[in-house]
């Protein structure tokens, strides 16, 4: 029997280091493809994981631009964020309709006042479009799409080694603190009192 999983079960497997969505979507990954290919014939055919390709293109230019390369950081699609939103689509429909529709009002921005696909813009219109997204009638579709991002991102081990930050499962002893260091409290302490004395 397959299991059902929870979104909140989701989320601790994917911390644990282990997508354990399904066998069969192990590998799925978000192929680079040719502005040529992204325009194609096929460009609305589902993929295994319930996008059609100009989602999965559309995802990807845009994932690249709210969270790009920079400061020895990896850009979205380079930390694998693709994978696992479409793992996270794949297993909860509702959250899959709310990408594929934030997508859509992106797409729709850009083909107005360009006549042209998202993905198929240069760098800095793709930015425009972004911010005329965030600040206007789909603003919420911008937000939806942005913190599913910003979730990807920050789900990602790789990430968590370049921020620094060591992941502890809530079922295991944390990290140690460091023993309490008292002269930090030296400045405090060399103050006037700042309270008054009530009888």
């Amino acid at each position: 029997m397959k299991k059902r999983w929870t979104r909140r079960g989701f989320l601790q497997t994917s911390l644990k280091g282990s997508m354990g969505v399904g066998g069969a979507l192990a590998g799925v990954a978000l192929p680079k493809q040719s502005p040529a290919s992204q325009s194609s014939s096929k460009s609305d055919e589902p993929t295994a994981a319930g996008f059609t390709t100009s989602q999965r293109n559309v995802l990807r230019s845009a994932m690249d631009e709210i969270i790009p390369a920079g400061d020895a950081m990896l850009a979205a699609s380079d930390a694998g964020c693709g994978d696992y939103l479409e793992k996270l689509a794949v297993q909860f429909s509702d959250i899959r309709k709310s990408l594929a529709k934030s997508l859509a009002a992106l797409d729709a921005l850009s083909r107005k006042q360009s006549g042209r696909s998202f993905a198929d813009l240069p760098s800095a219109s793709r930015i425009e479009t972004l911010r005329k997204m965030e600040k206007g009638i789909d603003a919420q579709h911008f937000g939806v799409l942005r913190d599913f991002i910003y979730e990807a991102y920050y789900q990602q081990p790789q990430i968590w080694k370049l921020i620094g930050y060591e992941f502890y499962p809530t079922n295991q002893s944390g990290p140690r603190m460091k023993p309490f260091d008292d002269s930090a409290l030296a400045k405090v302490r060399e103050m006037p009192e700042l309270y008054r004395e009530v009888d």
